[in-house]
Protein backbone atom coordinates (compact mmCIF):
# COMPACT_ATOMS: atom_id res chain seq x y z
CA UNK A 1 0.00 0.00 0.00
CA UNK A 2 2.81 2.50 0.90
CA UNK A 3 4.68 1.58 -2.17
CA UNK A 4 1.43 2.38 -4.54
CA UNK A 5 1.04 5.99 -2.57
CA UNK A 6 4.51 6.61 -3.12
CA UNK A 7 4.44 5.87 -7.04
CA UNK A 8 0.72 8.38 -6.62
CA UNK A 9 3.20 10.92 -4.70
CA UNK A 10 5.74 10.75 -7.21
CA UNK A 11 3.04 10.75 -10.46
CA UNK A 12 1.09 13.85 -9.11
CA UNK A 13 5.08 15.56 -8.49
CA UNK A 14 5.31 14.94 -12.15
CA UNK A 15 2.34 16.46 -13.24
CA UNK A 16 2.61 19.64 -11.46
CA UNK A 17 6.03 19.97 -12.70
CA UNK A 18 4.68 19.31 -16.32
CA UNK A 19 1.89 22.12 -15.67
CA UNK A 20 4.71 24.62 -14.32
CA UNK A 21 7.28 23.78 -16.65
CA UNK A 22 4.25 24.56 -19.82
CA UNK A 23 2.97 27.55 -17.13
CA UNK A 24 6.84 28.75 -18.28
CA UNK A 25 7.02 28.72 -21.89
CA UNK A 26 3.52 30.19 -21.88
CA UNK A 27 4.61 33.52 -19.93
CA UNK A 28 3.86 36.34 -21.43
CA UNK A 29 7.05 38.81 -23.01
CA UNK A 30 7.59 41.88 -20.85
CA UNK A 31 5.81 45.16 -21.26
CA UNK A 32 6.82 46.97 -24.43
CA UNK A 33 6.24 50.87 -23.67
CA UNK A 34 5.97 53.36 -26.37
CA UNK A 35 5.69 57.11 -26.54
CA UNK A 36 3.95 59.22 -28.89
CA UNK A 37 2.82 62.87 -29.06
CA UNK A 38 -0.21 63.80 -31.21
CA UNK A 39 0.56 63.52 -35.04
CA UNK A 40 -1.96 61.86 -37.00
CA UNK A 41 0.45 58.98 -38.32
CA UNK A 42 1.26 57.98 -35.16
CA UNK A 43 -2.79 57.05 -34.94
CA UNK A 44 -2.54 53.73 -35.98
CA UNK A 45 -0.43 52.68 -33.38
CA UNK A 46 -3.22 54.20 -31.13
CA UNK A 47 -5.64 52.21 -33.57
CA UNK A 48 -4.38 48.83 -32.98
CA UNK A 49 -4.44 49.25 -29.34
CA UNK A 50 -8.08 50.35 -29.30
CA UNK A 51 -8.98 47.75 -31.56
CA UNK A 52 -7.26 45.04 -29.84
CA UNK A 53 -4.62 43.96 -32.64
CA UNK A 54 -1.52 44.04 -29.83
CA UNK A 55 -3.48 41.57 -27.62
CA UNK A 56 -4.14 38.80 -30.87
CA UNK A 57 -0.20 39.14 -30.97
CA UNK A 58 0.05 38.04 -27.60
CA UNK A 59 2.01 41.26 -26.62
CA UNK A 60 1.60 43.28 -23.90
CA UNK A 61 2.33 47.14 -25.19
CA UNK A 62 1.71 50.58 -23.54
CA UNK A 63 1.17 53.68 -25.37
CA UNK A 64 2.17 56.57 -23.39
CA UNK A 65 0.99 60.18 -24.75
CA UNK A 66 3.82 63.18 -24.51
CA UNK A 67 3.11 67.11 -24.77
CA UNK A 68 6.01 67.75 -27.05
CA UNK A 69 8.25 65.72 -29.20
CA UNK A 70 11.27 66.60 -26.47
CA UNK A 71 9.66 65.15 -23.70
CA UNK A 72 8.98 61.94 -25.64
CA UNK A 73 12.96 61.84 -26.62
CA UNK A 74 13.32 62.90 -23.38
CA UNK A 75 11.75 59.90 -21.56
CA UNK A 76 13.71 57.31 -23.85
CA UNK A 77 17.02 58.43 -23.73
CA UNK A 78 16.29 58.05 -19.47
CA UNK A 79 14.88 54.24 -20.50
CA UNK A 80 11.20 55.46 -19.33
CA UNK A 81 9.77 54.08 -22.76
CA UNK A 82 11.53 51.30 -25.18
CA UNK A 83 10.09 52.99 -28.53
CA UNK A 84 9.96 56.39 -29.41
CA UNK A 85 7.41 57.51 -32.28
CA UNK A 86 9.92 60.51 -33.95
CA UNK A 87 11.36 62.05 -36.86
CA UNK A 88 14.51 61.59 -38.47
CA UNK A 89 15.64 64.66 -36.37
CA UNK A 90 14.78 63.01 -33.12
CA UNK A 91 17.06 59.92 -34.04
CA UNK A 92 20.06 61.89 -34.69
CA UNK A 93 19.61 64.19 -31.79
CA UNK A 94 19.20 61.14 -29.15
CA UNK A 95 22.52 59.97 -30.75
CA UNK A 96 24.34 63.35 -30.75
CA UNK A 97 23.28 63.73 -27.22
CA UNK A 98 23.39 59.73 -25.37
CA UNK A 99 24.88 57.12 -24.95
CA UNK A 100 21.94 55.19 -26.71
CA UNK A 101 22.40 53.69 -30.11
CA UNK A 102 18.94 54.87 -30.91
CA UNK A 103 17.76 52.85 -34.59
CA UNK A 104 14.63 53.31 -37.28
CA UNK A 105 13.06 50.30 -37.72
CA UNK A 106 9.80 51.20 -38.90
CA UNK A 107 8.57 54.46 -41.21
CA UNK A 108 5.02 55.45 -39.86
CA UNK A 109 4.93 58.36 -42.91
CA UNK A 110 6.31 60.59 -44.85
CA UNK A 111 4.62 64.44 -44.22
CA UNK A 112 3.85 65.33 -47.87
CA UNK A 113 2.06 69.08 -47.15
CA UNK A 114 0.53 67.92 -43.21
CA UNK A 115 3.63 69.98 -41.93
CA UNK A 116 3.34 73.33 -42.68
CA UNK A 117 4.76 77.22 -41.12
CA UNK A 118 1.97 79.51 -40.63
CA UNK A 119 2.59 82.94 -40.87
CA UNK A 120 0.18 85.63 -39.35
CA UNK A 121 -1.93 87.83 -41.32
CA UNK A 122 -0.90 89.64 -43.37
CA UNK A 123 2.15 87.52 -43.82
CA UNK A 124 1.71 85.52 -46.89
CA UNK A 125 5.20 84.07 -48.39
CA UNK A 126 8.62 82.95 -46.76
CA UNK A 127 10.28 85.71 -48.34
CA UNK A 128 8.53 88.60 -45.69
CA UNK A 129 9.75 86.11 -42.91
CA UNK A 130 13.05 88.11 -43.28
CA UNK A 131 13.82 89.95 -39.32
CA UNK A 132 10.15 88.34 -37.84
CA UNK A 133 9.69 85.85 -34.98
CA UNK A 134 9.75 82.33 -35.82
CA UNK A 135 8.27 80.09 -33.15
CA UNK A 136 9.57 76.41 -34.03
CA UNK A 137 10.37 73.61 -30.63
CA UNK A 138 14.14 73.14 -30.05
CA UNK A 139 15.78 70.59 -31.27
CA UNK A 140 13.32 68.98 -33.33
CA UNK A 141 11.77 68.88 -36.84
CA UNK A 142 10.83 72.40 -36.78
CA UNK A 143 14.63 73.25 -37.22
CA UNK A 144 14.84 70.82 -40.83
CA UNK A 145 11.39 72.93 -42.23
CA UNK A 146 12.58 76.22 -41.31
CA UNK A 147 16.14 75.91 -42.98
CA UNK A 148 15.19 73.88 -45.88
CA UNK A 149 11.73 76.43 -46.43
CA UNK A 150 14.75 79.17 -45.91
CA UNK A 151 16.98 78.03 -48.48
CA UNK A 152 14.26 77.50 -50.91
CA UNK A 153 13.94 81.30 -51.23
CA UNK A 154 17.48 82.05 -51.14
CA UNK A 155 17.35 83.03 -47.34
CA UNK A 156 19.20 81.39 -44.21
CA UNK A 157 18.44 80.53 -40.80
CA UNK A 158 20.39 84.43 -39.59
CA UNK A 159 17.34 85.92 -41.97
CA UNK A 160 14.58 85.48 -39.01
CA UNK A 161 14.25 85.25 -35.13
CA UNK A 162 13.94 81.65 -33.54
CA UNK A 163 11.71 81.64 -30.37
CA UNK A 164 11.88 78.44 -29.06
CA UNK A 165 8.44 76.46 -27.36
CA UNK A 166 6.50 73.54 -26.96
CA UNK A 167 4.21 72.22 -29.54
CA UNK A 168 1.15 72.79 -27.08
CA UNK A 169 1.78 76.92 -26.36
CA UNK A 170 2.14 77.52 -29.83
CA UNK A 171 -1.62 78.43 -30.14
CA UNK A 172 -1.43 80.87 -27.71
CA UNK A 173 1.44 82.22 -28.77
CA UNK A 174 0.62 82.74 -32.19
CA UNK A 175 -3.13 84.24 -31.22
CA UNK A 176 -1.47 86.72 -28.78
CA UNK A 177 0.68 87.63 -31.32
CA UNK A 178 3.79 86.59 -29.71
CA UNK A 179 5.13 85.25 -32.67
CA UNK A 180 4.78 86.17 -36.13
CA UNK A 181 4.91 82.90 -37.59
CA UNK A 182 4.97 79.13 -36.06
CA UNK A 183 6.23 75.73 -37.21
CA UNK A 184 3.97 73.31 -36.53
CA UNK A 185 1.40 70.35 -37.93
CA UNK A 186 -1.92 68.60 -37.01
CA UNK A 187 -3.51 68.71 -34.46
CA UNK A 188 -2.12 72.73 -33.48
CA UNK A 189 -1.93 73.21 -37.36
CA UNK A 190 -5.73 72.69 -37.88
CA UNK A 191 -6.73 74.78 -34.85
CA UNK A 192 -4.69 77.69 -35.61
CA UNK A 193 -6.42 77.49 -39.33
CA UNK A 194 -9.31 76.90 -38.18
CA UNK A 195 -9.20 80.44 -36.60
CA UNK A 196 -8.77 82.19 -39.56
CA UNK A 197 -5.88 84.19 -39.03
CA UNK A 198 -3.31 82.57 -40.49
CA UNK A 199 -1.72 81.41 -43.95
CA UNK A 200 0.21 78.50 -45.16
CA UNK A 201 3.54 79.82 -46.15
CA UNK A 202 5.24 76.72 -46.39
CA UNK A 203 4.47 72.72 -46.57
CA UNK A 204 6.19 69.51 -46.34
CA UNK A 205 4.84 68.48 -50.40
CA UNK A 206 7.66 71.44 -50.67
CA UNK A 207 10.02 68.84 -49.49
CA UNK A 208 8.85 65.62 -50.53
CA UNK A 209 10.51 62.63 -48.77
CA UNK A 210 12.58 64.89 -46.42
CA UNK A 211 10.19 64.92 -43.47
CA UNK A 212 10.32 61.23 -42.21
CA UNK A 213 8.44 59.65 -38.97
CA UNK A 214 9.49 56.49 -37.76
CA UNK A 215 9.69 54.04 -34.84
CA UNK A 216 12.89 54.13 -32.83
CA UNK A 217 14.40 52.23 -30.36
CA UNK A 218 17.81 51.26 -29.20
CA UNK A 219 19.98 48.75 -31.15
CA UNK A 220 20.12 46.13 -28.20
CA UNK A 221 16.20 46.42 -27.35
CA UNK A 222 15.73 45.67 -31.31
CA UNK A 223 18.17 42.76 -30.86
CA UNK A 224 16.88 41.20 -28.27
CA UNK A 225 13.04 41.82 -28.98
CA UNK A 226 13.23 41.90 -32.77
CA UNK A 227 10.34 38.92 -33.04
CA UNK A 228 7.76 40.98 -30.93
CA UNK A 229 8.15 43.74 -32.78
CA UNK A 230 7.79 42.14 -36.16
CA UNK A 231 4.62 41.47 -34.42
CA UNK A 232 3.82 45.41 -33.22
CA UNK A 233 4.49 46.08 -37.21
CA UNK A 234 2.14 43.48 -38.01
CA UNK A 235 -0.57 45.13 -35.41
CA UNK A 236 0.06 48.43 -37.06
CA UNK A 237 -0.17 47.19 -40.83
CA UNK A 238 -3.42 45.84 -39.75
CA UNK A 239 -4.35 48.42 -37.99
CA UNK A 240 -3.89 50.25 -41.66
CA UNK A 241 -5.82 47.84 -43.08
CA UNK A 242 -8.64 48.53 -41.20
CA UNK A 243 -8.59 52.20 -41.91
CA UNK A 244 -9.15 51.32 -45.34
CA UNK A 245 -12.02 48.92 -44.68
CA UNK A 246 -13.63 50.64 -41.70
CA UNK A 247 -12.79 54.31 -42.73
CA UNK A 248 -15.90 56.11 -40.98
CA UNK A 249 -14.82 54.12 -37.36
CA UNK A 250 -11.39 54.81 -37.71
CA UNK A 251 -11.25 58.30 -38.48
CA UNK A 252 -13.73 58.59 -35.24
CA UNK A 253 -11.52 56.62 -32.83
CA UNK A 254 -8.02 58.43 -34.28
CA UNK A 255 -10.06 62.02 -34.43
CA UNK A 256 -11.22 61.72 -30.91
CA UNK A 257 -7.33 61.04 -29.37
CA UNK A 258 -6.42 63.99 -31.63
CA UNK A 259 -8.84 66.07 -30.18
CA UNK A 260 -9.64 67.57 -33.78
CA UNK A 261 -12.83 66.62 -35.83
CA UNK A 262 -12.91 63.83 -38.26
CA UNK A 263 -12.67 66.13 -41.31
CA UNK A 264 -9.86 67.91 -40.10
CA UNK A 265 -8.01 64.82 -39.26
CA UNK A 266 -9.25 63.07 -42.79
CA UNK A 267 -7.64 66.29 -44.66
CA UNK A 268 -4.33 65.68 -42.32
CA UNK A 269 -4.18 62.23 -43.64
CA UNK A 270 -4.05 63.74 -47.39
CA UNK A 271 -1.14 65.77 -46.22
CA UNK A 272 0.84 62.53 -45.53
CA UNK A 273 2.12 58.81 -47.11
CA UNK A 274 1.73 56.06 -44.65
CA UNK A 275 3.22 53.47 -46.38
CA UNK A 276 2.18 49.57 -45.90
CA UNK A 277 4.76 46.88 -44.47
CA UNK A 278 5.04 45.69 -47.84
CA UNK A 279 6.75 48.44 -48.89
CA UNK A 280 9.16 49.27 -45.93
CA UNK A 281 12.46 47.81 -46.92
CA UNK A 282 12.55 49.42 -50.08
CA UNK A 283 12.59 52.32 -47.87
CA UNK A 284 16.13 51.15 -45.58
CA UNK A 285 17.86 50.17 -48.53
CA UNK A 286 21.50 51.89 -48.47
CA UNK A 287 20.10 54.16 -51.31
CA UNK A 288 16.65 54.31 -49.96
CA UNK A 289 14.94 57.50 -49.31
CA UNK A 290 15.14 56.79 -45.39
CA UNK A 291 18.65 57.33 -45.47
CA UNK A 292 18.99 60.15 -48.07
CA UNK A 293 16.21 62.12 -45.40
CA UNK A 294 18.53 61.22 -42.70
CA UNK A 295 21.67 62.16 -44.60
CA UNK A 296 20.32 65.74 -45.47
CA UNK A 297 18.87 66.58 -41.55
CA UNK A 298 22.02 65.92 -40.60
CA UNK A 299 23.44 67.72 -42.88
CA UNK A 300 20.95 71.18 -41.59
CA UNK A 301 21.79 70.12 -37.84
CA UNK A 302 25.48 70.46 -38.74
CA UNK A 303 25.18 73.82 -40.13
CA UNK A 304 22.77 74.77 -36.95
CA UNK A 305 25.21 73.32 -34.61
CA UNK A 306 23.20 71.24 -32.78
CA UNK A 307 25.49 68.29 -33.98
CA UNK A 308 28.69 68.20 -33.67
CA UNK A 309 29.75 64.50 -33.28
CA UNK A 310 30.57 62.07 -36.58
CA UNK A 311 27.45 60.18 -37.24
CA UNK A 312 27.13 57.54 -39.31
CA UNK A 313 23.17 57.63 -40.82
CA UNK A 314 23.79 53.33 -41.98
CA UNK A 315 24.32 52.90 -37.81
CA UNK A 316 20.90 54.46 -37.28
CA UNK A 317 18.96 52.22 -39.57
CA UNK A 318 17.45 48.88 -38.74
CA UNK A 319 15.53 46.75 -41.38
CA UNK A 320 15.54 43.44 -39.36
CA UNK A 321 11.96 44.13 -37.70
CA UNK A 322 10.50 44.62 -40.70
CA UNK A 323 12.11 42.16 -42.66
CA UNK A 324 11.18 39.55 -39.93
CA UNK A 325 7.32 40.86 -39.60
CA UNK A 326 7.64 40.25 -44.03
CA UNK A 327 9.00 36.67 -43.79
CA UNK A 328 6.39 35.54 -41.35
CA UNK A 329 3.54 37.22 -43.35
CA UNK A 330 4.61 34.88 -46.71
Amino acid sequence: MKQIKRLIGVYIIGILGLVLSFSACKKEAPVIRIGMTLWPGYEFLYLAEKKGFFKDEGLDVQLFDFVSISDSRRAFERGQIDIVAGTIVELLIIKESSYNSPQAFYITDFSNGADVILGKEPIKTVSELKGKRVGVEPASLDLLTINLALKQNQMDISDVVLVPMAQNGMEDSFENSDVDAICTYPPTSVKVLNKGHANILFNSSQIPGYIVDALIADEQFIDARVMDLAKILRSIDRAIQYFKEYPEEALEIMAEHEQISVTDIQDAFLGMFVEPLKNQINYFKPNGQLFIAAETALEVLRETGVITNDINVSDLINQGPASEALSEQK
